[in-house]
């Protein structure tokens, strides 16, 4: 084990390597959005109170980042620069309700257990920051990529 990371082998070192999968690898590890950039917080923070409403909340997110991602990336040269702040959070407003009536329809208990906080994922700094500096400026795969480690990285 300890020459695997001396020498840089193994599986991560090999992920590392391949330029298609850093940006899932970034996620996940380098550029962490809970534990390096310290975006998006207050959910972390208020819901992780069981293994449950933290693994629900962070496949939420993960939901909402991976399809906004997508359809940012998708739209990024047909939404005027003017507007592109506005559009992304109807995008990801979209995107939440959907999570919304997806958790309230498997689990009414979770859906009240995380209550406000699956709403308060439109305003969530993480997933807005991505979609400017990110998918905005990115082809899809790589903004699924991106869209897939950051929100496996924020669970």
């Amino acid at each position: 084990m300890a020459d695997q990371i001396k020498n840089k082998t193994g599986f991560l070192a090999t992920l590392q390597e391949n330029p298609s999968t850093d940006e899932f690898i970034k996620g996940l590890w380098r550029d962490n959005p809970v534990f390096v950039q310290v975006l998006g917080m207050c959910p972390v923070l208020a819901v992780s109170n069981t293994a449950v409403n933290a693994l629900a909340m962070g496949l939420a997110t993960t939901f909402v980042l991976l399809m906004s991602n997508i359809l940012v990336s998708s739209l990024r040269n047909f939404i005027p620069k003017q507007v592109r702040i506005a559009s992304y959070i109807l995008i990801i407003a979209t995107f939440v309700t959907m999570a919304d009536y997806i958790i309230q329809a498997i689990s009414i208990e979770l859906h009240k257990a995380l209550g406000a906080f699956i709403s308060l994922i439109v305003v969530n700094c993480l997933i807005l920051s991505r979609a400017e500096a990110f998918a905005s400026k990115n082809t899809v795969g790589k903004s699924i990529l991106d869209g897939l480690g950051m929100g496996i990285g924020f669970t």
